[in-house]
């Protein structure tokens, strides 16, 4: 904030009242040894609150001159700066900030940046060496948004886990990387080693005393979830994400640990695990949970001989969890998504959101079996690649086939469906329109391609562009070819892990 327009604000004759209260202050003080401290003065070679962490202390200046008709506002005790500065909001704090150095030193305290979301890109280096150096030590809630294909990268977020490392503030940690994996340095390519970054060895001294913690659903850190588990406090921790997403989901390690080590965690609130780990015994480790009011899976294939929880399991489940949505979402699952009607869904799961990514075919039987959810599903997301195959038209049935389309159906039976999201797939826009008034106002989102639309030649029918907006009570478009995510688009001109990442990764917020 500019000093023309902080004049005005910091001398308000009630805002000074206010602020001012018990010190003496003058345009120009006169320093006197003996009463300086009866007067209430404060020199800034002795004002040790302004310093944290590493920030460099400003320097002095060089003449009596200077030091006697210098800047009043630079002249501004830190603790009066701090009661102004507990009075803006977090923009106004940083305009504040650029008045003068003393000022922006002050700005950096602790209190005012308990969270950060660090961004460790390519384009970006420097300003992430800044971020990293100047709060690493302090923050209380660290989101590290993280391209972890580049080496550069990498190594600059190593540097910061050090420094979380030595933080006894940090609370939270939450890995959003860019790609479910690390790129392994040249050195370690043919290295057999599981952890060649060494990045366990950081984060193991964060976690006792974290309250929310994610992998990132980072394939190699996954293989550490024992670890992980024995270090965290299980008297803290409220939200612990341990889903990961695979890179080569037809042959992949199975990620397996003790269920018994879930069983202390008694405060949690939201769980992420791999369909992999998925049992009786896990759900029944979770009893003591009674705070838990989300369970997420992330399913990429159906291990062979593996037994899924039983329909008993999940009632006696919601029995002792009345309050818990389960979020089941299918990743790169082209192996198993026939058969996943018979092997996954149980009639007795509190269902909520169902996302099916890039599975590259549809279970129309899985699809019409969300209807017996009728009760707790509020959300149905199913994302592919555009393309003119038969898989992409599963959807438009001859005019002879009178059973009712399964989306329409869900909404129709649904009470709580709020949310029905479609990219990949040919949709007739009269069913378009039938969702939207069966819904209606309870729909807040509804996406879909304006190119995977078949819109209706038929005259005298109404029209998705402006009976919809009606229905849901606000404006409403499908989205355009040019926005839709490359990947999206065209499967070989983007990374799904780009797209799909930051939603699965919203569930645990």
């Amino acid at each position: 904030m500019p000093q023309k327009r902080l004049l005005p604000f910091i001398l308000n004759i009630s805002f000074a009242k206010q602020i001012f209260s018990g010190y003496q202050i003058n345009s120009r003080p006169r320093y006197h040894k003996k009463n300086k401290m009866k007067r209430g003065y404060f020199f800034m070679a002795q004002d040790n609150f302004s310093t944290y962490g590493d920030y460099p202390k400003p320097k002095k200046s060089k003449t009596s001159q200077d030091i006697t008709y210098s800047s009043f506002w630079a002249q501004l005790p830190s603790l009066l700066l701090h009661n102004v500065f507990d009075l803006l909001s977090n923009e106004d704090r940083c305009n504040a900030s650029l008045v003068c150095k003393h000022w922006r030193q002050n700005s950096f305290h602790p209190k005012w940046w308990t969270k950060i979301t660090f961004k460790i890109e390519e384009n970006n280096l420097e300003k992430a060496r800044f971020m990293n150096y100047t709060f690493g030590k302090i923050v209380a809630d660290a989101r590290i948004v993280i391209n972890s294909l580049s080496l550069e990268c990498m190594e600059e977020f190593i540097h910061l886990l050090r420094l979380l490392s030595d933080n006894n503030n940090l609370r939270s940690l939450y890995l959003e990387p860019t790609h479910c994996r690390f790129d392994v340095p040249y050195k370690c390519i043919n290295s057999n080693e599981d952890d060649p970054w060494g990045i366990m060895s950081l984060l193991l001294p964060c976690l006792p005393n974290l309250v929310k913690f994610s992998i990132g659903c980072i394939e190699d850190l996954s293989y550490f979830i024992e670890d992980i588990l024995k270090h965290l406090d299980p008297n803290k921790v409220t939200h612990l994400g341990l889903a990961s997403v695979k890179d080569d989901p037809v042959n992949y390690q199975y990620c397996c640990f003790d269920p018994e080590l879930l069983a202390p965690f008694n405060k949690l609130e939201v769980l992420s695990i791999d369909y992999d780990v998925l049992s009786d015994h896990l759900l029944r480790s979770l009893d003591s949970a009674k705070q838990l009011q989300r369970l997420v899976v992330h399913l990429h294939a159906v291990p062979q001989g593996m037994v899924p929880p039983t329909n008993q399991s999940w009632l006696t489940f919601r029995h002792m969890h009345p309050n818990c949505e389960l979020r089941l979402t299918a990743i790169h699952t082209f192996k198993d998504i026939d058969n996943l009607h018979e092997t996954v869904l149980r009639e007795q799961m509190p269902l909520s959101h169902i996302k099916l990514f890039f599975c590259e075919k549809v279970n129309l039987e899985l699809i019409q079996n969300l209807t017996n959810y009728s009760e707790t599903l509020r959300s149905i997301t199913l994302i592919d690649s555009q393309s003119e195959d038969g898989n992409s038209w599963s959807f438009t049935k001859p005019i002879f086939d009178q059973s009712p389309d399964p989306f329409v159906l869900a909404a129709w039976l649904c009470k709580r469906l709020e949310e029905f999201v479609m990219y990949g797939y040919k949709y007739k826009e009269e069913n378009l329109v039938a969702i939207g008034r069966l819904r209606g106002e309870k729909l807040k989102k509804l996406e879909m391609a304006e190119s995977d639309i078949i819109f209706s030649q038929m005259d005298g029918e109404e029209s998705a562009l402006t009976d919809i907006p009606v229905r849901m009570q606000k404006p409403w478009k499908p989205v355009k070819l040019s926005d839709l995510h490359p990947v999206i688009s065209n499967p070989d001109d983007g990374d799904s892990d780009e797209y799909l990442l930051p939603i699965v990764l919203a569930d645990l917020y």
